[in-house]
């Protein structure tokens, strides 16, 4: 019986498919520096830098106090920054066991060890998403922080979602963005964690034709976007001068494009109801940051006087009642809002009255900050004949319809 060659026997009988290089250790080593150095400098030629340009100490120093670190990290090469986020991705950093409570510790899971658990499994949903931001920032809410904008800056929540939607490749395609759900609240965090360039990003390639376009809750994409960031960015602020500038930024993306008037009416409308009614609330604004944002609403084409009436009221340093009094003159307005208001025109399929419209509130909260502002220039006589105005067209009016503040605040 013979016995079967090795394999090894026949190397010698066969050509040697690749040469060695004849190279030693030093040589070898530089070869794979150069080849690294290629390789790394054909992907920065293909992705591009952060920002289009190589980065310098002057443009270092001017960001560092404006970029979120997630922006302005060191590893600014895209190989860098690829691997880094495939590192940071709860898909592969998640650890189970880390995330189980000690014994002395309350059971109940941090929402966003839920998420990162989804996540690691690759069940994790834009609605899962939208849960885990609501809940989390629920218990931001219930918690006794001295600040809710701090605590929800320090969860990162709004990164942690930003990382997962990118690694599932749905911030590709924007198609999470139909789904407001997940949209407004992860806008909210993005904003106060100081992520909105990402979102002014995904803005700037909606308006340039990418993503969906159908309409989401009466509203275009671009416009669901442009008014989750400035909701976000006036909510709780103790100024509106921040919430002023994002509107006019987007005034500036949006340009002079047919869907202007669409897109900004809802969101210049709500900054207006802030800018008036709830001025008490918030600091004086910069003068010419109001005056700009005032300038945006005469380029919307719904007619918009009450707004512009009330605004005048608010001016940070030149106040004036001479629109608002010509406003409350006016007697046919009064007639078509008397007649809108009646139980004819307002009745409900159930019978029910509807309760009293964003316009009723606007137009009480715009009389009587006129009669305050006559009062406190010496003219009494005017400010008690808006006062008898107002009594006169408003006893029936909420005595039928009792106010509703919050709902009149949600349609505004």
């Amino acid at each position: 019986m013979f016995s079967t060659k090795t394999l090894s026997s026949l190397k010698g009988m066969l050509p040697p498919i690749h040469q060695p290089l004849p190279l030693n250790q030093r040589e070898a080593q530089q070869l794979l520096n150069t080849l690294t150095a290629s390789f790394r400098k054909n992907l920065d030629r293909e992705h591009g830098w952060l920002n289009d340009e190589r980065p310098t100490a002057n443009n270092d120093s001017s960001e560092a106090g404006t970029l979120h670190p997630y922006l302005r990290d060191p590893y600014r090469r895209p190989t860098d920054r690829h691997l880094r986020a495939i590192l940071s991705n709860p898909l592969f950093s998640y650890d189970r066991s880390a995330q189980q409570p000690s014994p002395g510790r309350s059971s109940e899971r941090d929402p966003m060890d839920v998420f990162n658990e989804a996540v690691a499994k690759g069940l994790m949903t834009p609605r899962g998403a939208a849960g885990c931001l609501l809940a989390k920032r629920r218990e931001i809410v219930q918690s006794p922080t001295l600040s809710i904008r701090q605590t929800m800056a320090a969860s990162s929540a709004g990164l942690r979602v930003v990382q997962w939607l990118r690694a599932s490749g749905l911030e590709r395609d924007l198609s999470f963005i139909t789904y407001p759900m997940l949209t407004v609240p992860l806008l909210k965090f993005m904003v106060i964690e100081g992520l909105d360039e990402i979102a002014w990003g995904w803005l700037e390639r909606l308006l340039q034709g990418e993503g969906p376009q159908s309409m989401v809750m009466h509203q275009s994409p671009a416009s669901l976007v442009l008014d989750s960031l400035v909701r976000a960015k006036s909510d709780g602020a103790s100024s509106l001068n921040d919430a002023y500038a994002f509107i006019l930024r987007g005034e500036d993306m949006f340009g002079s494009t047919s869907a202007f008037g669409a897109n900004f009416l809802t969101t210049w409308r709500h900054l207006s109801w802030l800018s008036t009614v709830h001025a008490w609330r918030r600091a004086s604004p910069s003068k010419t940051l109001f005056e700009s944002f005032v300038s945006v609403g005469e380029r919307l084409r719904k007619p918009l006087q009450i707004d512009r009436a009330h605004l005048d009221l608010h001016h940070p340093t030149r106040p004036s009642h001479t629109l608002a009094v010509k406003f409350l003159q006016n007697e046919a307005m009064w007639q078509r809002f008397l007649h809108k208001a009646s139980p004819a025109s307002s009745a409900r399929n159930d019978g029910q009255v509807a309760n009293p419209s964003a316009f009723a509130l606007r137009l009480t909260s715009m009389g009587l900050d006129t009669v305050q502002y006559l009062t406190r220039n010496g003219q009494s006589e005017e400010a008690q004949w808006v006062l008898d105005l107002l009594r006169t067209n408003f006893s029936s009016y909420f005595s039928r319809y009792p106010p509703n503040f919050t709902e009149a605040v949600t349609s505004s």
